[in-house]
Formats: structure tokens, sequence, C-alpha cells
């Protein structure tokens, strides 16, 4: 057969076919290579990339002098990306307009808007801006330095940034550093901005290099307002009460803290539930006075709390008596307000819906661990509000051992407010006890009554609990100080002040893990005081014991070493 050739080519049916049937048997036999191939050997794609970009080229080089230009270039080995370079690199010494910084293929860009300072040493801390672009590994605290002059400085000051309160690292804290050459250096954070900076990681670690060998004031903020000045009263700051000299050596820790304000001022005046109206001062209040000139019935039943730091005051009353009540609040000459309360509470949300359920006074007590009365201590209840009425009744049941009492049981009141009772009854370390107290048998000043109130408890024995003994030596000097013992997360259980050297007793406790700290408590105020920068005095120091303790039931823990606070 022949095909005849036309304008165009074409191919004859029976050539056209046979192409077809070729074609489509060598995709077949290409699609079943290809998988057993895929069954035979599973692709690897070759060990993962976990180094960081490395630095091929820089112009001018790294630690340069006699720099003259507007614009540096660094070239890595791979693609990068440039994460938030306006949050992440810092120059230092800082500069009135920020520079442009941008990324070219494998380089980073950055060119100055302003001219820089004669014989200046600059660093630029590039922090985590710079990434690889596929694997996201990142070249961490990479620093390019160069001097404007024909030297470059050298020297550095390291160190770390604390929470003054409970000495967990800082991140994001800016460090500064201040030339001590300078006049009323000690007022420049608040107007001036360093002559060097740099940010705390996730540790709290800083460091400040390309330094001149000169003395510096060293200062760090937590900037609300990112301006680099101490200028907000809400703002973190951090200092030492000493100037710095460049030592790779010595490593300074500083601890952050946030200035109290020291105006005295009446925080709150609210009526937080039925029948319970809150004052709340700024700082402790020993002489307020909360007083109202209307003549007030005996229904009322006024009773006035305050709390162990005289910074606030509770008013506690029956509801529904008065609409409303004038209340003025005097304290020295800072202070005096008056004002017209309503006394009709108006629940929210849920608390509405639930209004027509009656509330109940909420009852605790002083057991350990719910079953264990202290050797010598009287079991005490404790009451939600003060209690106004109290009747028991002859189906309260109690239980010594097997032997079970009806109406035996008889409450004083333990406290002046009316928000604690004690149950009179002796109790013996041999015997078991238990008690079943009706509903309705304490009313409180705001109409609630109990629920069933039910107990089982004994009185601790020798092997149940332990004892916790050491001895305190304060530095010289120090006014007093506050022992704590705490649990494992720092919440404070017990603490003791002590003026002089002598042996502290934590006792009763419960087999479990515990820490002492201690307090240096200058001011002697009974606790930590936070610093103030304007008047140039630090935190109070807050010292830990060098050991957790692990206390065991029936053990006690004495503590031979003297734990000196001086050391």
């Amino acid at each position: 057969m022949v095909c005849k050739k036309a304008t165009k080519l074409y191919l004859c049916p029976v050539i056209r076919k046979v192409k077809h049937i070729l074609v489509t048997a060598s995709l077949l036999l290409t699609a079943f290579l290809a998988q057993r191939c895929a069954n035979a050997v599973a692709p690897t794609g070759g060990p993962k990339d976990n180094m960081p970009p490395v630095v091929v080229e820089a112009v001018p080089e790294n630690n340069s002098v006699n720099f003259i230009g507007k614009k540096i270039e660094i070239t890595f080995d791979e693609y990068i990306t440039l994460e938030n370079a306006n949050q992440n690199v810092l120059i230092s010494p800082p500069l009135s307009e920020k520079p442009d910084i941008k990324l070219h293929n494998k380089t980073v860009v950055v060119k100055f808007k302003e001219s820089l300072a004669p014989n200046t040493t600059y660093t630029i801390n590039f922090g985590s801006a710079i990434k690889d672009l596929h694997e996201g590994n990142l070249f961490k605290d990479f620093v390019y330095s160069f001097a404007t002059g024909d030297h470059i400085d050298t020297l550095s000051v390291k160190g770390n940034v604390l929470s003054a309160a409970d000495k967990k690292p800082v991140e994001n804290a800016y460090v500064g550093l201040y030339a001590a050459d300078l006049d009323n250096v000690y007022d420049l954070p608040m107007s001036d901005k360093p002559n060097y900076i740099t940010k705390t990681d996730k540790e709290g670690r800083f460091s400040l290099n390309g330094l001149a060998d000169k003395n510096y004031l060293i200062f760090a903020l937590k900037d609300v307002n990112s301006n680099l000045y101490f200028d907000q009263p809400n703002e973190e700051v951090a200092f030492l009460d000493s100037l710095v000299h460049p030592n790779d050596s010595i490593s300074h820790t500083l601890y952050m803290f946030t200035e109290l304000d020291s105006t005295q001022v009446l925080l709150e005046k609210k009526l937080i539930e039925e029948g319970l109206l809150r004052f709340v001062f700024r700082h402790p209040a020993k002489g307020a006075v909360v007083m109202t000139p209307e003549m007030l019935p005996d229904t009322f039943n006024l009773v006035t709390m305050h709390s162990a730091e005289y910074d606030t005051i509770w008013w506690y009353f029956t509801p529904n008596v008065m609409d409303s009540l004038w209340v003025q609040v005097k304290y020295d000459t800072v202070i005096n307000d008056s004002s017209r309360y309503s006394l009709k509470f108006k629940e929210s949300g849920s608390n509405r819906r639930r209004k027509t359920e009656p509330k109940k006074l909420t009852v605790s007590n002083n057991l350990l661990n719910r079953v264990g009365l202290i050797p010598r201590h009287d079991l005490i209840l404790k009451f939600s509000e003060p209690i106004i009425s109290y009747q028991m009744q002859d189906s309260a049941i109690f239980k010594c051992d097997s032997a079970v009492y009806y109406g035996r049981l008889a409450f004083e009141p333990a406290d002046e407010y009316g928000m604690k009772y004690r149950l009179t009854t002796p109790f013996s370390a041999d015997s078991s006890y238990s008690f079943e107290i009706p509903d309705s048998v304490f009313w409180g000043i705001r109409g609630r009554t109990n629920d069933v109130i039910r107990a089982d408890f004994h009185v601790l024995k020798d092997d149940e609990y332990g004892n916790i003994y050491i001895t305190v030596a304060p530095p010289k000097g120090m006014k007093q100080v506050v022992v704590q013992l705490t649990d494992e997360s720092g919440k404070v259980l017990k603490e003791e002040v002590i003026t002089k050297k002598q042996e502290v007793m934590f006792d009763y406790l419960m087999p479990a893990k515990y820490k002492l700290r201690a307090i240096l408590d200058a001011d002697g105020n009974g606790k930590w005081s936070t610093g103030n920068y304007h008047h140039h005095t630090l935190p109070e120091t807050i010292l830990d014991y060098k050991d957790p303790l692990e206390l065991k039931a029936g053990w006690d823990i004495d503590l031979e070493e003297v734990w000196d606070l001086a050391k």
C-alpha cells in the first residue's frame, strides 16, 4: 500500500493504528515498571537538613573599620527568609530612623537612612530573623559589627533578666547600656535611648557586644509603647544599683519589677453580692473610716470586717431592709468620698435564672486532709458570712468510736465577727469521731442557712505528720526576715517573721514535698516589696533554700546547718 503525499502530511490509517498500539503498549509497560520500582524501593529524600544558613560573603566584611558607605550586604549559602525584621533586628547604638532591611535572593541588604556617628562601633543583632527557606533552621543571634573609625570596640556585657517576684526568666525584655560619662546618667532611661541595646531570649539571657572601654548604667525594660523610654507607670523595669564595666568573665543578674504607685486611692467601692459592699484601697489603710450619716434599723444587722493587710473593708448586712444608702469613706487627708449606693444587687446571666433557688452558706473546717485534727486544737467551722442565729437540733448526731449521741453537739463563736464557730467537745487521740448537723442550724446575716454538715475525723497521731526545723541567720543590719514554707508550686503554706538568728519550726505537716524561702524584709512591712527606679531602690531580695524537702509521715526534718542569708 502506498500513501500518497498531499498538501499536508498525513499518516495512512494502517500506520496510525500500528503506532497507536505501540504507544499504548509502551505506556502500560512504563506504568508497570514504575509500580514495580515503587514497591521495591521507597524514596528516602536524603538526610534532613538541620544546619542553619552560613554566611559566605559580607560587603564590607564583618568587623570592618573606617565604614563610610550607606549599605551592607550579607550573602548566605542558601535561600533564606527574613522574619519580622523591624522587631527582631536590633542595631546598637540605636538609630533615629530604622534602616531598610530587605532580602534579595540569598542576600540580606541593610540600607541606612541617616549619617552614622563618627568613630563609633555599630552592631547589628539579627536575633531570630534569619531562617533557611525550606527547613526553617534558625540562624540565632547572628551579630554583624563594623566601625566608622579606625578601630572596632570588642568588649561585652552579659547576664540574664529574671522576674523579681518568682525568679522566672523574662523573655523579650530590652536591655540597654547608658554611658556613665554623660550627665545625670540615672535619668537617661526616662528621656533618652540607650547607647547600646539588645533583647533577652527565652531563658532571659542577653549579651551586649562591641562596647567601648568605659563604665555604663545597665537598665532593662518591658517597653509598652515601643519608644525605648521608661515613661509608662505599668512598664516593668530592672537595673543594678552600681555601674558596670565590660568584662566577659562576669554575668550580671537583673530582677525585673513593676513600680507600685505610692498614691493612696480608693480603688473600688461596690456592691459585689447581695448584702455585701466592698471597699478596696491601693495600700493598707488601717485608719480608714467607712460610715453612713443615716440611721440604720436594727434589722439591717451591719457587720464591718477588714482584711489582714487593712487594704480591704467589707460591709455585710441583711438584704431588702433598705433600698439605698449613703456611705462616706475617709482616710487621713487623701480620701474623702461620699456616694449613695443602690442595695439592690442585680444578678447576671445564669445567676439571674437561678435566683429563685435559695442560696446556702458555704461551710469549711480546719481538718488536715479533711480527716485529721491537729492535737490540742479545736475543730472549727468556717462560714461564708457572719452567723447571727444558731440553734442546734436534737436530730444532730455525734459519734465517738462506736458510741452514738444525739443532740450532744455544742458550738460557740471563735471570732469577733461570727464567721467561725468552735466545737466545744474535747477529743482524745485514741478515738475516731464523726458528726452530722442537720440543715438550717446556722443562719447567716444575709438570710442564708447551711445544708447538712458532715465530718469524719480523728486526732492526728505522731506517725501521721512531720515537722521541719531550721535555724535561720538574717544578714547583719536587716530589719527582719519573713521565712516561708511553700508547696512545690510555690504557694505559701506557713510563714514566720524573725529579727535575729533563731530556730524556725513548721509543725503538723502532711507527708509531701516542701520548699523554703526567705524574704529580706528591709522595710519591715511583713511582705515582699517591689522596687522603685525613681527612688533608686531595688525590689526586696527573695532567697530560696538550696534543696526541696521531702517530708515523710512520722518523721521530722531537722536541718543542722544554719541557713546563713548573708552568704
